[in-house]
């Protein structure tokens, strides 16, 4: 017996199963090369309170659509460690964040989230808050691809948007490495070995940014980088600092040929 179905039912079925289908793709996790939110961690090795937030940033080093960095600061290394990743770059880089936020000091562990919002590193709730409230602002938000081309080269794009940017912007490349573990052996620390996260060792502006389209090819021999498992490329306004794209690429192994 051949079983003919009924026109509403077959419909009904299409429905449900687009339904579900939907429903599917938005549980879904961000893929790589959708929006990042970028989170920096300005920690030290001497100070005793980050421990405690590299390890909370460890653990949004592992979603699809955070990019987490570790900016170690030097300031801390007068008590008697000094932090071998640390680099006045990158204390210079929070004191900027003091003036755009109004803040009177400079203090570890301090959390930035996309140059928008910031909070104690230790505040697990307050990160996440701001990371959920990043994820869902659209305006002034490019969207930037980064590709790697060879061993030692990579392919920044940004595509010409329907909104008009008519800011000054820099194009700014990071360098930075999965993990790593240091013994402390004086200062606050001594005695504990450490895991730092996404620990940056080089960043460099290589462009200046005022919403034309972008398709440049980046030497990273060009920026004296002394390691970097990946390359991350920001878009960061000049004047408030915002972060309006960014993009990662994983630099180990052969690469393509």
């Amino acid at each position: 017996m051949t079983m003919i179905a009924h026109p509403r039912l077959t419909l009904r079925w299409l429905v449900l199963a687009a339904g579900l289908l939907l429903a599917a793709l938005a549980s879904a996790p961000s893929s790589a090369g959708e929006r990042l939110t970028v989170v920096e961690l300005f920690t030290s090795q001497g100070c005793p309170l980050c421990p405690s937030a590299d390890a909370f940033l460890g653990e949004l080093t592992k979603r699809d659509d955070v990019l987490a960095l570790s900016f170690h600061v030097g300031y801390w290394d007068y008590i008697g460690w000094a932090d071998p990743f640390a680099k006045p770059a990158y204390t210079k880089r929070q004191e900027k964040y003091l003036d755009w936020f109004g803040l009177p000091y400079v203090f570890t562990p301090q959390a930035v989230i996309d140059g928008r919002m910031h909070a104690s590193g230790n505040r697990q709730e307050s990160i996440l808050r701001h990371i959920k409230v990043a994820g869902k602002v659209e305006r002034g938000r490019i969207d930037v691809e980064l590709t790697r081309i060879s061993a030692g080269q990579v392919r920044i794009r940004i595509a010409m948007t329907e909104a008009v940017y008519r800011g000054e912007a820099e194009i700014i490349l990071v360098r930075f490495d999965e993990k790593k573990e240091t013994v402390i052996t004086h200062g606050e620390n001594s005695g504990k070995t450490l895991v730092n996260f996404n620990v940056v060792r080089v960043m460099r502006p290589v462009a200046d940014w005022n919403g034309e389209p972008v398709d440049m090819v980046q030497r990273l021999v060009d920026l004296d980088s002394p390691g970097g498992d990946f390359c991350a490329v920001l878009i960061q306004e000049r004047a408030q600092g915002r972060i309006l794209g960014a993009a990662v690429v994983d630099m180990r192994g052969p690469g393509p040929t």
